[in-house]
């Protein structure tokens, strides 16, 4: 049964995808057809993710899904269920305004389905060749949807995207090489699945696995966002159309470094902790204090929320790297900043279309003009700013509590840039959502429907924060075992 579940999580996405490329629907139809479709993807992804994980993997031929597996997997489609259902909304309104012609809507859907698709088969890759693919396969299809409106600066960012990610993940590829050169010098069978890789581990060549994991640093923390490898972020993030920017940052961003903490693993026992814990705090040190000072100064929402993205893989990072109670913290995290992150984008998405601009300061009286889009757009910023009773705050204190005993200075340089990030934000909130609208600005939402989504989003990471069910922290326990064991 459990199988069945996983075909469904991989053939409903990809089936979708294909019929929306191949059939002329009504507008209706094909809203209909992608919405239910998320439903299903929904319905399998949660399957998967409450079964029974304790007897190991779920396999699916070249697929496995592992506990740490199914929660990204359970993320992306809690993700993907709700953006699609705001999409309907999100293009009509887009359409009605631009005149967005109707097989080009039906493109999106097919587009995002197949985005889907390919991070539902990163996460479960148990081969290393099939996870680059799968990931390098992230990359060609959400390009599409960053250009998705034809603008000149989304081509350019779609361009800058898929350019820098491409010769990163080519840096990425040879690193996997390397690690794959390493297994046969040891002269063990020849073998691409990761238990296989584990069991050779102690007997693999240090220097070799350690210059390997360096290369897929580069490549994987490129896609992760990590600084100073972010650049690509804020334009893709930026120019797309919003729904597609709360998958980039709240499901793409973990799928990359769930790429890197599968080689992490075998890293570590091969060349000790101590190897990728140094580059892991490194990263996210400078991706904290980089970011910080990026939110400070920034001028458009969408672009702040990008480098609020940026921000938070470095705190993931950190926890990941330190292990223990900071790695069950970082997956909470990871969890956490998705629904805030994809509640912030698809408000954004409202903002836009009422307001029409990107610059912060031509946004005022928010809570006025978009009673509940502000509503939810003031707590998610309150959420990755970190502030109780949002569950950030907790994940942050467990995170940079246990780097303190390990880096006091370092700590310190993390946490004054936390600071300045937080004045940052707060700094955008007061000048967005206080204060009289516009003379003539339109009172109230445009559509209701749009902001069921967001307010879903708001429940969830609310109700999450507070009380954590215990299929949920079976499933929390489960995936931190794996962070170690493969």
């Amino acid at each position: 049964m459990i199988i069945m579940s996983i075909y469904f999580l991989l053939f409903t996405p990809l089936l979708v995808s294909f019929f929306l490329f191949l059939a002329p629907l009504p507008r209706r139809a094909f809203e209909a057809l992608a919405t239910v479709a998320g439903l299903i993807e929904l319905g399998a992804a949660l399957r998967i993710a409450f079964a029974d994980h304790s007897g190991g993997s779920l396999f699916a031929g070249m697929l496995s899904y592992d506990a740490l597996a199914a929660w990204f997997v359970m993320i992306i489609a809690i993700l993907g269920m709700l953006a699609l259902f705001f999409s309907v909304s999100y293009l009509r309104r887009e359409s009605a305004a631009h005149g967005t012609a109707l097989s080009k809507d039906r493109q999106y859907f097919a587009l995002f389905h197949l985005f889907l698709f390919t991070m539902f088969v990163a996460a479960g890759a148990n081969n290393v060749l099939l996870l680059w693919i799968a990931v390098e396969a992230t990359t060609l299809t959400s390009a599409f949807l960053v250009n998705f409106f034809d603008r000149a600066a989304a081509i350019e960012a779609a361009w800058k995207y898929m350019i820098i990610n491409t010769v990163a993940l080519l840096l990425g590829l040879f690193g996997v090489f390397l690690f794959i050169g390493a297994v046969e010098q040891a002269e063990l069978s020849f073998a691409l699945d990761w238990a296989s890789i584990a069991l050779a581990a102690p007997l693999l060549d240090v220097m070799l696995i350690k210059i390997a994991f360096v290369f897929m640093v580069i490549g994987y923390g490129t896609k992760a966002g990590l600084a100073p490898l972010h650049n690509w972020l804020p334009d893709a993030h930026s120019q797309a159309p919003s729904p597609v920017s709360a998958l980039l940052s709240g499901a793409l961003l973990n799928i990359a470094l769930l790429a890197l903490l599968r080689f992490k693993a075998i890293v570590d026992v091969t060349a000790g902790p101590g190897f990728s814990q140094t580059i892991l705090v490194a990263f996210g040190v400078i991706s904290i204090v980089v970011a910080s000072a990026l939110i400070l100064t920034q001028k458009h929402y969408k672009r702040l929320l990008a480098y609020s993205s940026v921000e938070h893989m470095g705190i993931i990072a950190l926890g990941f790297a330190l292990g223990g109670v900071a790695a069950v913290a970082a997956l909470l995290h990871a969890l956490y900043h998705s629904l805030a992150k994809a509640m912030l984008f698809l408000s954004s998405g409202n903002i836009l279309l009422r307001y029409q601009v990107t610059e912060i300061h031509k946004v005022k009286g928010l809570l006025r003009t978009l009673p509940f889009t502000g509503f939810f757009f003031f707590a998610g910023l309150l959420a990755v700013a970190g502030v109780p009773p949002f569950g950030t705050f907790l994940t942050e204190f467990a995170i940079f509590s246990t780097l303190f005993a390990i880096h006091p200075y370092l700590t310190v340089i993390a946490l004054l840039a936390l600071a300045v990030a937080f004045v940052g934000i707060m700094r955008h909130v007061s000048a967005t959502c206080f204060g009289e609208s516009e003379a003539g600005c339109k009172q109230g939402e445009d559509d209701r429907l749009a902001v069921l989504p967001i307010a879903v989003l708001f429940l969830l990471l609310l109700t999450l924060s507070l009380y954590r069910p215990d299929a949920l922290l079976t499933l929390l326990d489960q995936a931190t075992h794996n962070l170690v064991a493969l």
